[in-house]
């Protein structure tokens, strides 16, 4: 059984962000040009996504971690050098993250864009696809994998690859629609709203 650590922050109106720039240029080299080629507001998403992950290790492993230490491999899922496991979601105005020691994790949040998204039959749909993406992440596979997730009628667990992962909606904000994925059986799930706590820039830090 597994504790999870679920941070979600509503993101700025303002894409201009100095602490989000400084945050860029402590991360990896690779990372870096690639996020450099996105839009001013996906690169502020994945920046802000960035800084949940690091605050939320910091606050699990109780000592600070640094840009440099986030990994992206290609083909693979992100990680933390000797951080927890962890899981990034966007939408257009919220980002979360999911962190946990025992096992993979993976996050999906959705905000629909209008009142009729959040009716019926469209409500229904957009829960189904957080729970496939939850999945999918969790499993370390694309979207293209999407069909052979397979959810359990009451969508409490999912299949894939042959591995069974266990399902949790979460209710993160008004209008956001969000769904968890474990590896294990969780045990308890910690979900805090937070403002984006950006890193300290370089030489300012302090203990």
């Amino acid at each position: 059984m597994n504790q999870v650590l679920i941070l979600h922050a509503r993101l700025p109106g303002d894409v201009a962000c100095a602490a989000a720039d400084e945050l860029l240029a402590r991360l990896p080299y690779a990372r870096r040009l690639e996020l450099e080629r996105r839009d001013a507001a996906g690169r502020l998403a994945s920046l802000a996504g960035a800084a949940l992950v690091l605050a939320g290790a910091g606050r699990m492993r109780g000592r600070r971690f640094d840009p440099a230490q986030l990994r992206f491999a290609p083909g693979r899922a992100p990680t933390l050098e000797g951080g927890p496991r962890f899981s990034v979601s966007h939408s257009h105005g919220r980002v979360g993250v999911a962190l946990c020691d025992d096992g993979a994790v993976g996050l999906d949040l959705e905000e629909p864009v209008s009142v009729g998204d959040t009716a019926g039959a469209r409500l229904g749909s957009i829960e189904r696809w957080t729970a496939i993406e939850a999945v999918l992440k969790a499993a370390g596979a694309g979207l293209r994998e999407a069909g052979r997730v397979q959810l359990s009628e009451d969508r409490s667990s999912a299949s894939f690859a042959d591995e069974v992962f266990h399902l949790h909606p979460l209710a993160l904000a008004a209008g956001c629609i969000a769904c968890l994925a474990t590896q294990s059986p969780m045990a308890t799930a910690i979900v805090e709203e937070v403002a984006i706590p950006w890193p300290a820039a370089a030489g300012n830090e302090t203990d």
